[in-house]
Order: structure tokens, then sequence, then C-alpha cells
């Protein structure tokens, strides 16, 4: 995508002309994109159209086979030890976490979030500690600080594990799918949390959404994929009809 001259806003992330594959399977072709600090993009397509490979080659977990991705880090306050991927937070569709029964509290799991910048055998040390503290305040959960992580609802265990994304700082917030088994009322909590840390905190918001019009109701932009960019602009001027539009036509591809 050429870059806006009429947002002022710095891009973060460039995307030129990736293309991904699993095995002779293409999912992801020639795909282009400027990123901009501070937006708020969703990320929209069918099952298998390759949205949850995108955001994870945004991410650094996945490589491109063809292509390149390129952040840059406007903001002045950045410690990010290589820069600048400890500034970007990841909460994938399926964490193990919520997979699984381990017995670690809602305070732990938040403090995994520092392993990135430390190293995982490394002990928290104050800075740390103070980190983790600021991250459960802001997502709302000091009253739950010392309960199991596999006690708590689909809507908590969500806020927590925003909260350890936000230990590290993040300038970008990528989400793939958050509100997935989740009520009607923690969604709109998660999303209220969602819309504080965009506003008061000036976070890059990137978020993978099933239902599309959360999508167009919510988001700044919309890039709506079928392994290609089959659209990529305003969400205002899209809509939920145009979003519905994109996916019987990708349905007919």
């Amino acid at each position: 995508m050429p870059v806006d001259t009429t947002d002022s806003r710095p891009v973060c992330l460039t995307v030129k002309n990736v293309s991904f594959s699993y095995g002779a399977d293409p999912v992801l072709e020639d795909i282009s994109l400027d990123i901009r600090q501070e937006e708020f993009v969703g990320i929209a397509g069918p099952n298998g159209s390759g949205k949850t490979t995108l955001l994870k080659i945004l991410v650094g977990l996945l490589s491109p086979a063809k292509g390149c991705v390129q952040f840059t880090c406007h903001m002045g306050e950045c410690q990010g030890r290589s820069p600048c991927r400890p500034c970007i937070g990841y909460v994938p569709q399926q964490p193990v976490l919520r997979q699984q029964q381990f017995p670690v509290t809602v305070r732990e799991v938040i403090e995994m979030g520092t392993y990135g910048q430390n190293g995982i055998f490394s002990r928290p040390g104050q800075k740390e500690r103070d980190s983790v503290e600021k991250a459960i305040g802001e997502a709302g959960l000091n009253k739950i600080a010392g309960e199991l992580f596999s006690d708590l609802s689909g809507g908590q265990q969500q806020r927590v594990l925003i909260a350890r994304a936000l230990v590290g700082n993040p300038h970008i917030l990528a989400l793939d799918e958050p509100t997935n088994g989740v009520d009607a009322k923690s969604k709109q909590e998660f999303y209220a949390l969602l819309s504080h840390l965009h506003k008061t905190h000036r976070i890059t918001i990137l978020i993978i959404l099933h239902d599309l019009t959360e999508l167009s109701q919510m988001m700044e932009r919309i890039v709506f994929l079928h392994h290609r960019v089959m659209y990529d602009g305003p969400a205002r001027e899209l809509g939920a009809k145009g979003l519905w539009d994109l996916m019987v036509q990708a349905g007919n591809q």
C-alpha cells in the first residue's frame, strides 16, 4: 500500500511484496502494507485466507518466503534490547496457557511478559516488578492478581494475556481473534480496554476478529485478505455490507 501523504503519522511497519507457503500451498501472495504509528487496524478474511500467518510475520514469529518486513520505532522512550522487536506485544489465538491447567497465578502469568527482555531464567528486578503491577492495574486485574489463571473466565483470561503483552511497554499490540469463546459483556469490556490503550497510550493495534460487524464498527482501517489483499482502506467506507460482499467474492474465487 503506498504511503498516504495526507496522514502525518510515521510508518512503523512496512510490508514489501511478502509471500508465504506451507509446503506447496501458497498462503500469502505479494502482500504490501504500511502500518502507521497509532493506527487501529482490523485484519479480516475467510478461514484459511492467511490472516494468522500474516500477523505472525508482522510480529516476527515467521519469516516470509519472499519479500520483507521492516519495523521502525518512533517512540523516544524505546528501551528494546534489540531494536526493536521487544516493542511488539503479541496475543495469539489459542495460547498454551488457555489450553492447559497450569497452576500459575494471574501475577505469575503477567510476569512472564518480562522474559523477552531479561530471559526466562532471570529473576525480575524492581523495575520489572513495577511494570507487572502497572500492567495489572491497567487491565483492571488488581482484585484477582493472586488467583489461579485456570480458574478465571474466558474474558478475564484475555485481560491477563493483554496485561502480559503490556509488561514490555510495547508500541504495537497484535491480537489474533482475542474474543473467541468470550461472552457479550466480556467482549464489550475487552473492547473498552483496547480503546483505552489505543487512545491513552498511543499504542498501534493490529487485530483479527471473527465478527465482521465488530470489525467495521471498531476499526479505523480494515485490511481484507484472501491470500492477497482484496481491500485496504478506511473501515467507515467499507462498512459491514462491504465486508460481507468481500466474503462472498472470496468464497467464489
